[in-house]
């Protein structure tokens, strides 16, 4: 194999021919053009939404995470508690479920609920606020409305009616806040209202348990580490009895089985409250898992889409050298070329799966795979076209000998 490099000048020589031939430069790009081409169809025409909300819905670190559950070493938090208040409807009896809470000595209280207005039960609001304030170092939900585009902030908010007590201390509870995305990976743990900055229900719960969160305290977008995590879930009546989980723990009092409160995440649909539990979580153990900017993901998927077709090409050219004839035709199939991409898609995603595993890097791989998958389309342009310039060229050269001929 390598006989055929030393008669072309040794196989330095040959290495840095390849590496440095302008089409595979072309193709790479003509195949970033392409899928270029494709995704401003998908977001400029509307019969291409159900396509835009796929692709936007996409990644792999969704795929990497269920790997780790798949592997089953999910480990059980001994930070967070949840305690499931899915069944409460009756205003006096969550105040008697706070009280109950509040006797375990939790270290702070994450209440994941908003009740509005006393709505003709002043009796039970009234137990409820006794509840409220039997609590110690609680942060209490809120949720932003009416999100101004223009202005890039919300214009409303929806509160408790007991949070007009002075001490109390809220966070917003908005897990999904994105245009498109119906996938929560992401969270901010500030926004704006009304040109007021608020902070996050999981923000303020892991600020008041530990001070030393201030690197989550900006408006910038922070991927949620969602590593696979087993928080206990205490049910409505046995609190006394699960104590312990809530002793100098932080304890979320939500709903887990309540179908207006899922919202999908890597796991598929998830409890509201499980995931403000991942993202409180998240702040707390600094989980800084770095998004690689995009101009960086385009500089080095174009050159991994140039690797790949030098790749692509040296196949070709090894196939047309063998001597056996079914060695030619099987490896100049479409089918065992497609194998062969395979193959190299599945070995790029491993290696971006340990740089999201061991280095908490995440590398977007959705420019690169699909550049990948219209190398073959770009190919196909390309030669097209070098072909039709050819017989241009060489029509007009005849053209112009025939005229030269025909001169005196």
């Amino acid at each position: 194999m390598w006989l055929p490099l030393y008669n072309r000048g040794g196989p330095f020589l040959y290495i840095m021919k390849r590496l440095f031939n302008k089409d595979h430069y072309i193709l790479a790009f003509l195949a970033m053009v392409i899928l270029s081409i494709f995704a401003l169809l998908a977001l400029n025409l509307t019969f291409f939404n159900p396509v835009q909300r796929v692709i936007y819905n996409f990644s792999l670190s969704d795929v990497y995470y269920q790997i780790m559950q798949d592997t089953g070493n999910a480990h059980k938090s001994e930070l967070i508690t949840i305690v499931d208040a899915t069944q409460l409807y009756d205003r006096r009896e969550i105040g008697d479920l706070m009280e109950e809470v509040s006797k375990c000595e939790p270290a702070v209280v994450g209440v994941d609920c908003i009740y509005e207005g006393f709505r003709g039960d002043t009796l039970g609001s009234n137990r409820l606020a006794e509840g409220v304030f039997s609590l110690k170092n609680a942060i209490y939900a809120f949720k932003l409305v009416n999100f101004d585009y223009e202005e890039d902030e919300f214009k409303g908010a929806r509160h408790s009616f007991f949070t007009i007590a002075d001490g109390l201390t809220e966070g917003y509870s908005n897990i999904r806040y994105d245009r498109a995305g119906m996938t929560v990976r992401k969270m901010m743990t500030q926004m704006k209202v009304n040109g007021d900055t608020v902070h996050s229900l999981p923000y303020m719960v892991a600020r008041a348990y530990s001070p030393d969160v201030e690197d989550f305290n900006n408006s910038e977008e922070h991927l949620i580490d969602f590593t696979p995590t087993e928080f206990p879930v205490v049910p409505c009546d046995s609190v006394a009895e699960y104590a312990h989980l809530l002793k100098d723990r932080i304890v979320y009092i939500g709903a887990t089985h309540d179908d207006t409160d899922m919202q999908f995440c890597p796991y598929g649909r998830t409890p509201g409250t499980i995931i403000q539990a991942y993202a409180t979580q998240t702040i707390l153990e600094h989980h800084r898992t770095i998004q690689v900017p995009r101009w960086i993901v385009l500089i080095i998927s174009f050159f991994i889409v140039v690797l790949t077709d030098i790749m692509q090409t040296e196949l070709a050219m090894w196939t047309k050298r063998q001597k056996n004839i079914w060695v030619r035709v099987v490896f100049s199939t479409v089918l065992f070329k497609n194998i062969v991409n395979l193959i190299w898609i599945l070995v790029l995603i491993y290696l971006n799966f340990m740089l999201f595993y061991l280095y908490e890097l995440y590398f977007d791989p959705t420019i690169l795979l699909f550049s990948i998958a219209l190398l073959v389309d770009a190919r196909l342009f390309y030669d097209s076209a070098k072909e039709a310039y050819k017989t241009h060229y060489l029509k007009k050269q005849q053209k112009q000998q025939k005229q030269q001929k025909q001169q005196p």
